[in-house]
């Protein structure tokens, strides 16, 4: 699902049952030279999770992987509808992010 769709979504049950993933904004500090990337991560899989992370795998012009890292979801536990946003700052990537791939890593939460 693209992000295109988004603006036609008008409630959580046309959304995949599934823990879904938006980058939202990438922007280049210019004064440090440091890259970040903004999204959100909603949770419509019909139950609580926790221990949510976004991972990110940054492409160069060539589409060969260049950088991979992770970072927590705040809030880290999204009952089921919720929603939680999440922010990677890279230091050593000098330019604009305008190719990666996003992906989810989380648990159920079955300790209620």
């Amino acid at each position: 699902m693209g992000i295109e769709t988004f603006p036609e979504i008008e409630s959580f049950q046309k959304l995949p049952r599934q823990i879904i993933i938006k980058g939202g904004s990438s922007s280049l500090d210019e004064a440090s030279g440091d890259a970040e990337l903004r999204g959100i991560v909603i949770n419509n899989c019909g139950q609580s999770v926790r221990d949510v992370r976004a991972n990110v795998v940054l492409f160069n012009e060539k589409k060969i992987p260049v950088l991979n890292t992770s970072t927590d979801v705040v809030p880290d536990k999204l009952p089921q509808g919720a929603i939680g946003t999440f922010v990677f700052r890279f230091k050593e990537y000098r330019s604009e992010i305008s190719d990666y791939h996003l992906f989810t890593n989380w648990r159920f939460d079955d300790r209620e």
